[in-house]
């Protein structure tokens, strides 16, 4: 059944258009354009007005975990739970996502296949949720960031042998953990564990298939060897010099802001590892510096959630757009751009995050106008995916 949705249309790629109208049929958006020149259409056609609010593509959240469910203990939710316990969690988080108006996801770090089985589950239609591209295991040192979620691994042999191994499984990229990171106490947030070499032979992997390349990345000579590998993104860039972002400027590689991940773990402080507490603290106000010193140098910015890391549920990529404009002085273009267009671009993806002829039907109405306030694209009244309305359950955050 076509659907057909009217009001302020913001496509994303063009011009805002007023008093708009797009039209997806079969699953793929048909017509954008104003709604005085919207084709007939004739039988029944599912028609949605957005009222006050606004008509934009479905965000796109290009760091999540799905298995982990924002609890206190992120290691210990994982390690805890069996195979099936962590499908069953990651099929409910996929719900979750889509309700709040996420349409696809990179799940960049789940044990034993989980998220690459759920993508392929919710392609074919018998799981409900976004599209999920995922790295299947994360690529870590021995003893390094993250290896619940990952295989660890060390010379360039076995980092190119794992990176196929996964890649062959299904995975839609790699992740390569270049750095240490907040959750893991035991290794400072500079360290980097690889060579140079090393990353690049689980990169080459991938990118010889076409594939992409997300790098944890917080310390600067880690992030540098990331890039230089042939990373296509740097995850979190916390810690960026203005050698790392020219660097990446060269390279042309995304960088992939999660703020609130550690946003959240600071509102609830009292009830997170104290360790992993200090280090948050830490990080925050260099970090700030940090992403506005990529944003000043025009480098491509991917709002995230890093969602399932402690007190960081899925489906909130939205309110990493709005901290990019209060914290990092986005405007609410670039930041509605940064969780749509670009977020689609670390997945390599370009038919999504836009309204365009052609690009599949994937469509939220939220309750206002995101270019006026961006903490609009938090009040999703309406998702359509793949030309298919979404029933919104009553949620809770």
């Amino acid at each position: 059944m076509p659907v057909l949705l009217r009001g302020l249309v913001l496509p994303v790629l063009a011009d805002p258009v007023p008093r708009g109208a797009v039209v997806v049929e079969d699953g793929v958006i048909t017509y954008v354009g104003p709604a005085s020149r919207a084709p007939h259409l004739t039988g029944e056609v599912t028609e949605v007005d957005a009222g006050d609010g606004a008509v934009v593509p479905g965000m796109i959240d290009a760091h999540v975990h799905l298995v982990a469910d924002g609890a206190a203990d992120f290691a210990g939710s994982v390690v805890r739970s069996s195979t099936e316990q962590l499908a069953a969690r990651a099929a409910a988080n996929a719900r979750r996502t889509l309700a709040a108006g996420t349409v696809a996801v990179r799940d960049l770090g789940a044990p034993d296949g989980i998220a690459i089985s759920l993508g392929q589950q919710v392609a074919a239609g018998r799981v409900p949720g976004p599209e999920v591209t995922a790295a299947g295991r994360a690529l870590t040192a021995p003893g390094g960031h993250i290896p619940y979620l990952g295989v660890e691994v060390q010379g360039p042999a076995e980092l190119a042998a794992a990176a196929r191994t996964e890649l062959t499984a299904g995975a839609g990229g790699v992740k390569l953990v270049a750095t240490g990171g907040v959750l893991t106490p035991g290794s400072a947030l500079g360290n980097a564990p690889f060579a140079e070499d090393e990353l690049a032979a689980a990169a080459a992997v991938a990118r010889a298939q076409g594939r992409w390349v997300a790098a944890h990345a917080i310390g600067h000579e880690g992030t540098k060897r990331a890039l230089r590998a042939g990373a296509t993104s740097v995850e979190h860039g916390y810690l960026l010099d203005d050698e790392t972002v020219a660097l990446m400027a060269t390279t042309g590689a995304v960088l992939v802001t999660t703020q609130v991940a550690v946003a959240r773990m600071l509102r609830n402080r009292d009830l997170v590892d104290p360790a992993v507490v200090a280090r948050a603290e830490e990080i925050r106000d260099v970090a700030v510096a940090s992403l506005r010193r990529a944003a000043r140098a025009g480098i491509p910015i991917a709002g995230a959630s890093d969602a399932g890391t402690p007190f960081n549920p899925h489906g909130g990529v939205a309110e990493e757009a709005a901290l990019l404009v209060a914290d990092i002085g986005l405007t609410t273009a670039q930041a509605l751009r940064a969780v749509t267009a670009t977020a689609a671009s670390c997945l390599l993806r370009p038919d999504l995050g836009h309204l365009s002829v052609g690009a599949p039907g994937h469509v939220v109405v939220t309750g206002a106008d995101p270019l006026d306030d961006v903490t609009a694209l938090t009040d999703v009244r309406t998702v359509v995916l793949g030309g298919r309305l979404v029933d919104i359950p009553e949620r809770t955050t």
